[in-house]
């Protein structure tokens, strides 16, 4: 194993942890970043205990890594293979994880995804709460499907674990209870990708918006939460968070 192999594995392993101590700083400071609340409520300390308990088995995701690399997998170390290897990942977690998400959802198979839900509202922890297994069927759906994929792709280990790192910081935010992204968001990007309101939509509903960092999926196959727009607006625009987790706000009459 190279320097730069175990360095970015170090990274891996508590970049999850030290993400959301920061964004719990931000919000305990009322750093300007989380003025915009979505929920106008408190989070209890046997939530922040509980998650932080659960937290302790993240590094599992540079675990695996580790066998991915003991395995010969992902050898190709071009500038070309990272970038191509880092797309496909994108795409393919995103896939992986929609599927999964919906199916940890059905009712024989929510044992796996239980642990996660206690937190209907959700904190940076939440983000690294999860049960053992869920972990372990997400990294295997993430880095075997990617490893099926190498049989006929040359692959970079470094595009894949760059991924599981951006994942670690995004998911930290996308948990918090305060948006961090402006009005201008909605514009543009809002129409495609998932916002820090839309996942928190997820936790308190219980269902709907399954989607990791995209709504293509959720809209789809007619999983999407149709205030979610609204909602985002009312915390960002209004600055008016949500006072109850089964609050919704009405959507906007489109004209003819």
């Amino acid at each position: 194993m190279t320097a730069s192999e175990t360095a970015i594995l170090c990274l891996v392993a508590v970049i999850g942890h030290l993400m959301a101590l920061f964004w719990l700083c931000v919000e305990d400071y009322d750093v300007d970043l989380s003025r915009d609340r979505i929920y106008d409520l408190p989070i209890k300390d046997p939530q922040v205990r509980r998650e932080l308990k659960n937290s302790l088995h993240t590094p599992m995701h540079a675990a695996m890594l580790v066998l991915a690399l003991f395995a010969g997998l992902f050898d190709a170390r071009t500038f070309g293979s990272f970038l191509l290897t880092a797309l496909l990942v994108t795409i393919w977690a995103e896939i992986w994880h929609y599927a999964s998400h919906r199916a940890f959802h059905l009712k024989s198979l929510h044992w796996i995804h239980a642990e996660h839900h206690k937190s209907r509202l959700s904190s940076p922890f939440t983000a690294l709460s999860f049960s053992f297994s869920e972990k372990l069927v997400f990294d295997i759906g993430i880095i075997g499907g990617m490893a099926v994929l190498g049989l006929f792709i040359d692959l970079n280990f470094f595009g894949i674990a760059t991924w599981f790192v951006g994942y670690l910081i995004i998911n930290s935010y996308g948990h918090a209870n305060f948006e961090i992204r402006g009005e201008a968001f909605m514009a543009l990007k809002g129409t495609v990708l998932t916002s820090t309101v839309y996942h928190a939509l997820h936790h308190s509903r219980y269902i709907g918006n399954y989607g990791l960092g995209t709504r293509i999926l959720d809209r789809l196959f007619g999983t999407e939460w149709p205030d979610s727009a609204a909602v985002f607006n009312k915390v960002v625009v209004q600055k008016s968070p949500l006072q109850g987790l089964r609050e919704t706000v009405d959507t906007p009459e489109v004209q003819p």
